[in-house]
């Protein structure tokens, strides 16, 4: 019996090849499992040249990777898959959530998970990166280094709150920026300048990017456009409000944005699948629907995104 390797050069899910068995007198049995969680057990009866062929794999399993707005582990964006065949295990392949696989990165060389390489946190506010273990960030205060390194499995996917207050309590940050990346000096390294604390008015957007992992954004303003849907109905000779629905509308603007990167952090919150922002102390989702901003190309120092969105249940969004 002669089988063919599904993933003989990739580590992406979606790269999947058909899984081709020759030599053949019997039926098989083929077991899927990711992450020790058995997803497909079918049994396969070969054709007249004694082959069976296995199709659908990629689908299969990048359904099961994906991304997820949680801290620490991304356990479901990275995972174990072992292909079995007539319960003895033939390949074991660690393989990453579908859109791990970008344009920008086309052999997924990148350990941080963003498509900014030089951006802006605020002291004291979220700052959430996704990055392919180890994760290195080191704070430079004029000649001043220190560092912090964070997940020890290669490979493994984690997401981490990079706020300088948190990783440095009670560390001055004036004129300080963090170098965040496996090794410094690396293509894959990201640069952000760390600003003063942000006033109250200011809220924590956090999203799943175009890679389907976790990053965070701050708006500077939002407003807020209070109506309300309804229907109404004489009862009893009395006119009467019925299935009261709140829609309120609300709108957050990023302020004058200072690099390129930073704009297209914002066009990923855009167009992200699942978004949550930061209210009285709560992650609540939200969806959003309109957008409007200014981008100079010439001269981008300037450019702004503002964003509208109304709340969301839980239970109905992705």
């Amino acid at each position: 019996m002669t089988i063919t390797d599904p993933y003989p050069q990739s580590k992406f899910a979606i790269d999947g090849k058909d899984i081709t068995i020759t030599g053949l007198q019997n039926s098989v049995v083929f077991t899927l499992q990711v992450a020790g969680a058995t997803i497909v057990n079918e049994t396969y009866n070969y054709d007249n040249d004694g082959t069976v062929v296995i199709r659908g794999i990629a689908d299969v399993i990048s359904k099961a990777l994906y991304g997820t707005l949680e801290t620490g582990v991304q356990g479901k964006a990275c995972a174990t898959v072992d292909f079995i065949i007539d319960s003895v295990t033939k390949f074991t392949k660690n393989l990453y959530a579908s859109r791990f696989m970008n344009p920008i990165d086309p052999n997924g060389e990148r350990t941080i998970l963003s498509v900014a390489r030089h951006t802006q946190c605020h002291y004291g506010s979220p700052f959430f990166l996704t990055a392919i273990a180890p994760l290195r960030i080191a704070l430079y205060l004029g000649d001043v280094i220190r560092t912090k390194t964070y997940g020890n499995t290669e490979g493994q996917v984690i997401t981490k709150d990079c706020d300088p207050e948190k990783l440095w309590p009670d560390q001055p940050f004036e004129g300080g920026y963090m170098v965040i990346g496996d090794n410094e000096g690396q293509p894959n390294q990201m640069t952000a300048d760390i600003l003063p604390a942000l006033c109250a008015e200011c809220v924590p957007v956090r999203f799943l990017n175009r890679y389907d992992v976790m990053e965070s954004v701050i708006a500077q303003v939002i407003t807020e456009k209070p109506t309300v849907n309804d229907e109404t109905a004489l009862m009893y000779g009395q006119r009467t409000r019925f299935s009261v629905k709140s829609s309120t509308e609300y709108t957050i603007k990023s302020g004058l944005l200072k690099y390129k990167d930073q704009f297209d952090t914002w066009q990923d919150l855009l167009t992200s699948r699942k978004a949550q922002i930061l209210m009285h102390d709560q992650w609540i989702d939200i969806i959003i629907n309109k957008s409007n901003y200014t981008r100079h190309r010439r001269d981008f120092y300037g450019s702004q995104v503002e964003l509208s969105f109304q709340t969301a249940n839980p239970y109905l969004t992705l």
